[in-house]
Order: structure tokens, then sequence, then C-alpha cells
């Protein structure tokens, strides 16, 4: 059989003491090497852990060429010819012609899905409605009775 050797009242206010210092040591250290710990920079840290990561702001050629890949990649689209103008970061102009109203709003609503995308001016034209000719006021007959 082995004896058990009990601890003194004293070596056990000395190890715990010693712990204690240790704990506070190792503490002091941390917070030297991680910073100024505050509570709103703790909870900005756990909200950019949970969040997922937004995708990086594209510059305005960027946000041109991404919008014209998703167009190409459309299968209505890919052959129109729409160009895609960068207007500024985040804005950019389509323009073309093509054959319906549902395929320009189609392009419009495309460009506008494209992350970093934020706002779509959609200069693109109908074919057989945007390119009829009109009379001028002048030759225009009043049809009142």
């Amino acid at each position: 059989m082995r004896s058990r050797t009990q601890l003194s009242a004293f070596q056990i206010v000395t190890w715990a003491a010693l712990g204690l210092a240790g704990g506070l040591v190792a503490g002091f250290a941390l917070a030297e090497l991680t910073g100024n710990v505050t509570a709103p920079r703790v909870r900005r840290a756990a909200r950019r852990i949970r969040e997922p990561t937004a995708p990086p702001a594209l510059t305005a050629a960027g946000a041109a060429r991404a919008v014209a890949d998703a167009l190409a990649r459309d299968g209505e689209l890919r052959d129109v010819g729409i160009q895609v103008t960068m207007v500024s970061a985040g804005c950019v102009e389509l323009r073309g012609w093509v054959r319906t109203r549902a395929l320009r709003a189609r392009a419009a609503r495309l460009a506008s899905r494209v992350p970093g995308v934020e706002s779509v001016i959609n200069s693109i034209l109908v074919r057989g409605e945007d390119d009829r000719t009109y009379l001028p006021d002048y030759l225009a007959t009043d049809q009142s009775a």
C-alpha cells in the first residue's frame, strides 16, 4: 500500500497563492499582447465572426466587366451586342439594340443583380419601336371633330 501524505495548511495556502499569482501574471501578459480589450471591441469581433464577409467593392471598370460577363452568359442576350459603359463605381449604363421590350428589361435585371452594381442606366433601344420615324407636328393632321 501506498502511504498518502497530507498537505499542511501552510502548503495549501502557499500553492493557492502561487496559482493566483501565476494566473494574474499570465492575464497581464495576455492583455499586453492583445491590446486594449473593451466590450465594444469584443462585440465587433464577434459580429465579424458571425456575419459572412461582404464581397469586395468593385471599381467602375470592374463593375462594367462583371455586367458584360453576366450578359454574355445569358443565352438570349449573348449575341445581341449590348455595350456596357462604366459611369461611376457601382453604376453602369447599358446601350444597344434588342428585339423586344422583354429583352431590354431582362438585360437591366441581370445587370442590377451583379454584386457591386448599385444602379443601372438602361439606354437599350427596341428595334421596331425606338427606330420609327415620326411626322413633324406641322404635318400631323387634327383628327378632332
